[in-house]
């Protein structure tokens, strides 16, 4: 899912050869894996992401692939490189979880080289908007009314756009593809939603998650037996540090 979005612009890039790539929130290595194929050869591969658990997965991937990529555990907002040292940074489903985004991008920036290029994907509101509504009105109804609301505020498009601005990029492609799909399965669609947004069940007990899924995935079934309608959102640009 994650690699699908990146291959849609990388066709899009005019990167010189053998670039240095940066990967922020790197996960367990997808998109760099992506990107290193498609620019092959590459001076430098790198990838930094907060959870060591992601980026010890990510550096066991690039060990069985060969691939000579360095992994870093460390913060989007305090990126641990020196001043335009890559050519393209990617920032590929985690724009949207970060606190600070102003200051991200601003590191991204700073990072990368005149005339480097950012590939930015980020969901984007509404999307999600009748998933999110049915989990926070599940959640206070086991928690109680007062339980903080457990989904993600998504930027809109022109918010992210907006700030890609504001941080001193050049768009050089903007797209926000946002549709209404039915969810067939509810148990798959939930537990995909407990993997790549896990934030909402971060603070419960094991036994409490597995509770609210299985309500979430019989209150899916019984209101919409022929598929929980959600939307799906995402923006995706491409911007350009001026020279």
């Amino acid at each position: 899912m994650y690699a699908a979005g990146l291959r849609r612009l990388l066709p899009r890039l005019i990167v010189r050869p053998g670039p240095a790539i940066l990967d922020v929130g790197c996960g367990t290595g997808v998109n760099l894996t992506e990107a290193a194929r498609w620019f092959a050869p590459t001076r430098l591969l790198a990838g930094i992401d907060l959870s060591p658990g992601m980026v010890e997965v990510a550096r066991s991937k690039a060990a069985y692939l060969g691939m000579p990529a360095e992994f870093t555990v460390g913060d989007a907002e305090q990126l641990p490189y020196s001043d335009q040292l890559f050519d393209l940074v990617i920032c590929n489903s985690v724009f949207h979880w970060f606190k600070d985004k102003e200051t991200a991008l601003s590191e991204m920036r700073r990072v990368l080289r005149p005339g480097g290029q950012l590939v930015l994907i980020c969901a984007s509101a509404p999307g999600f908007r009748e998933w999110f509504g049915v989990l926070d009105s599940l959640m206070r109804s086991v928690l109680g009314p007062g339980t903080p609301r457990s989904a993600p505020d998504l930027p809109s498009a022109a918010e992210v756009g907006g700030l890609l601005r504001q941080s001193g990029f050049v768009i050089s492609y903007m797209a926000n593809p946002t549709s209404v799909y039915r969810v067939p399965h509810p148990e798959s669609f939930i537990r995909l939603m407990s993997t790549v947004a896990p934030g909402w069940t971060a603070d419960l007990p094991p036994e409490s998650q597995s509770y609210i899924e299985t309500m979430a995935a019989a209150y899916l079934r019984r209101n919409w037996p022929q598929g929980f309608p959600n939307t799906w959102s995402v923006f995706e640009a491409i911007g350009v540090r001026p020279d």
